[in-house]
């Protein structure tokens, strides 16, 4: 007996050990609630189903791989496979409110337009006992939706006069479609459909074509709801730069820069928000020399009032660079940017635009200052008639196609005056003989080696504008062109500002190129001026450095732009040997170009 009592005390204690295991609950019965589930070509479509017991744990997390929750075949239906491949679970969640029910997605593949097939749901979970217990739902219909709901969707300019400026159709037979538009003044806009019948509905609100408004700076969710529901995106997408419109009396050609300005056009510019940054009359006549033969046009802008554009300084004055021969679209960009990192007091400021003429895409454009004297731009004294000494802005350029113009003694270099533009025979004399007397200086080898050329320009803006040019590789002051100077009230004959870098820029070469440009293979020949740029170039050499970052996010900012450009205008010149690339070769060649040039300038530099 006494044995026996140890015995069951014994198993008594051992069970007392044993550590009991929570209960959870398995499903054990799925019912669908529905009979047939009808999908539209890429739509989707719910159903809801009850699993008992009401509070069964289970994972319906159908993105995740461990999801329990399988849609499958019915038993003698279909092929061997258990899924079909028109159809598939797109997300499972419970109902708020009612225990142990739950909701199903079902998205159609896009791949068949006619099947009829039985399915079921499967959930395999494992019980508290480590045991898999698998249960289904009885066969439900999943068949596709013969009804033709819309396919495409268009914005058509009847719709929306004010916000675009031709239709614009998209195809969202895919589930989903992207528009690309330069054309948009606002993101406002109302859709035209024809839903043959069926509801559509954006955010809940009832959609009527031709009229209903939504806001298309994010993409939009269109349900459409008949015998089936199905929903796609539409997003609406311009190249994100700002746009500028113009519109000419009567939609006339524009003038030459050879013509008188053509008055009576309007422009109004939209900057990346789709926000007016200006509207109202300007004039308009071509630009450049060679380069207003080019198929793409270059433009000048003379607006009614001195306005502030895109976050620019106020003027009246803008030029559009079509940059034609660039397959980069970049050159004159990049160029302005490093130029702005040295010392010169004034680099031309722009931005990328689109440009829309009577209603005609022109492509991207590069909408500029022109160098012109003002506050805000080349900042020197307005002379008055009865003044000689200042300030004065010169070009020197080969095409010598301005009225008031001279060559200079010993180098024959064709200056011009730019402003002002009309001058008194004292004014011409004036700065003709300082341009003469520098030149004596320079080339009289006693005033040359007593350093006398200092008392006549500065120096500094001459070594600034010579690094620039040595590593951007330009060839124009070599003939010369686009080369400017200016000399203010009580000061010397200084450089710049710079321009015109879209020929033959950026291309290896590990040379000096402008060595020999204007007045520069004598200055070179003074120790003195050598070390004045190679201080120069220790001064901004870091600043320098961070030129191919900007490079690549200015290429980022017109990626879209630039490939409906490049189909526009290609380009049938080979001039800066990219020509042929693509957009993102052309721009990888241009930085390892710069690159290569930088650190050959530094080595040399450090032996000058």
């Amino acid at each position: 007996m006494k044995r026996l009592f140890i015995i069951l005390f014994s198993l008594l204690s051992l069970c007392s050990c044993v550590e009991e295991v929570p209960y959870v609950a398995v499903p054990q019965e799925i019912t669908v609630l529905a009979e047939e589930v009808v999908l539209a070509r890429n739509g989707t479509s719910s159903f809801e189903f009850d699993v008992l017991p009401s509070d069964a744990v289970f994972n319906c997390h159908v993105f995740m791989q461990e999801c329990q929750v399988k849609l499958e075949y019915a038993p003698g239906y279909g092929n061997n496979a258990s899924t079909s491949v028109f159809y598939k679970l797109d997300r499972v969640s419970p109902v708020d409110g009612i225990p142990g029910r739950y909701k199903a997605d079902v998205r159609d593949m896009g791949k068949n337009s006619d099947y009829k097939e039985k399915a079921r749901l499967r959930i395999t979970v494992q019980d508290a006992e480590g045991k898999y217990v698998t249960v289904y739902s009885q066969p439900f219909r999943i068949s596709a939706d013969k009804i033709p709901y819309f396919t495409t969707l268009s914005f058509l300019k009847e719709s929306n006069p004010s916000a675009i400026y031709e239709d614009m159709t998209v195809n969202i037979a895919s589930g989903s479609a992207t528009i690309v538009s330069h054309l948009i003044t606002s993101p406002l806009l109302a859709a035209s459909f024809d839903s043959k019948g069926a509801k559509v509905y954006v955010d809940g609100v009832e959609q009527i074509s031709g009229k209903t408004v939504n806001d298309y700076s994010r993409p939009v969710i269109f349900t459409v709801k008949g015998k089936s529901e199905y929903s796609f995106v539409v997003e609406v997408k311009t190249s994100g730069l700002p746009v500028v419109f113009i519109t000419t009396p009567g939609g006339k050609e524009i003038p030459s820069k050879w013509e008188d300005w053509m008055k009576g056009a309007e422009a109004t510019l939209y900057d990346e928000n789709w926000d007016v940054s200006y509207s109202g009359a300007t004039e308009i006549r071509g630009r450049g020399n060679s380069t207003w033969g080019y198929p793409k046009k270059p433009y000048a802008l003379k607006l009614e009032d001195k306005s502030e554009v895109l976050g620019m300084p106020k003027h009246k004055r803008w030029v559009l660079l079509a940059n034609w021969m660039d397959r980069t679209l970049l050159r004159n960009a990049v160029s302005f940017r490093l130029a702005s990192m040295t010392g010169m007091a004034y680099t031309p400021r722009g931005c990328f635009v689109e440009v829309v003429l009577n209603g005609k895409h022109l492509g991207n454009y590069y909408l500029c200052e022109q160098i012109k004297v003002d506050e805000n731009r080349v900042n020197i004294y307005e002379l008055d008639e009865g003044e000689i000494d200042g300030g004065y802005l010169l070009e020197v350029d080969s095409y010598y196609d301005e009225i008031n113009k001279f060559h200079s003694a010993h180098r024959y270099l064709p200056y011009m005056f730019k402003d002002p533009d009309e001058v008194t025979s004292q004014q011409f004399e004036y700065i003709k003989g300082y341009v003469n007397n520098l030149e004596d200086a320079l080339y009289d080898d006693a005033r040359f080696a007593a350093g006398e050329y200092m008392d006549y320009i500065d120096v500094d803006s001459f070594a600034d504008w010579w690094i620039v040019m040595e590593l951007t590789g330009i060839w124009e002051p070599n003939h010369p062109k686009s080369t400017y100077m200016y000399k203010d009230k009580d000061g010397k004959l200084t450089m710049g500002p710079v321009w015109d870098f879209d020929w033959e820029t950026y291309m290896p070469m590990n040379w000096f190129r402008s060595s020999d440009a204007l007045y520069y293979g004598r200055l070179l020949q003074d120790q003195r001026f050598r070390d004045k740029v190679k201080e120069r170039w220790g001064m901004f050499e870091d600043d320098f450095r961070t030129l191919p970052e900007f490079i690549r996010e200015e290429a980022e900012r017109i990626r879209i732009s630039e490939s409906v450009n490049h189909k526009m205008w290609p380009i049938y010149q080979y001039i800066n040997h990219d020509e042929n690339m693509s957009f993102d070769d052309a721009v990888n060649s241009m930085i390892k170009a710069y690159e290569s040039k930088l650190e050959w300038m530094d080595k040399e530099f450090s032996r000058f």
